[in-house]
């Protein structure tokens, strides 16, 4: 529980970054998506229940928080963590590398999923241009701040109570987050 109510506060913690600071100091293609990386660390180190229901209440007040479209968040964060959840069990994810992998590959999905669902259920124009033109230097700033938390997260774990074997370590279980 402690574990759950600490990843759900660092939630909340990206998301105000993401929608009331870095604005007001960052270009829009320079703001790196934080609370994407958080879902795809969830995806591989937590239970599927817990890191699913924190997938869908964070995509949820992101929606409240800067969304224009009520849902729109919440189903491409919960897509992106089913994925990231179905890659995991046929990939080595105790590889760092490979978890920065995860993170340009989801930035990239995210974007698709994005513009898909905004120009397909929305009066939204051209967006899918837009993501689009932005998405090199998103991929670029996710990657590194991915790389950040990477190293951030796993220095914190030991006051997570999460086990050991988490994502990013030497040891991880064929059934992750069991």
């Amino acid at each position: 529980m402690k574990g759950m109510v600490l990843h759900l506060l660092c939630g909340l913690i990206f998301m105000l970054f993401q929608t009331a600071i870095s604005p007001h100091f960052l270009q829009p293609g320079m703001r790196p998506n934080l609370l994407l990386i958080l879902v795809i660390y969830l995806g591989l180190s937590e239970s599927f229940l817990r890191a699913a229901f924190l997938t869908l209440l964070l995509g949820v007040l992101q929606d409240v928080f800067s969304g224009a479209t009520l849902g729109l968040y919440a189903t491409v964060q919960l897509t992106v963590f089913l994925l990231v959840r179905i890659f995991s069990d046929h990939l080595n994810i105790e590889s760092r590398p490979l978890l920065l992998g995860l993170v340009g590959a989801g930035t990239v999905l995210q974007a698709l999923l994005l513009g898909f669902l905004l120009t397909t259920f929305a009066e939204a124009g051209s967006v899918l241009s837009i993501l689009l033109s932005d998405l090199p230097s998103q991929v670029v700033f996710n990657l590194l701040a991915g790389w950040g938390l990477l190293v951030f997260l796993l220095k914190l774990q030991p006051l997570l109570g999460t086990r050991q074997g988490m994502a990013g370590l030497s040891h991880q279980s064929k059934h992750h987050g069991a």
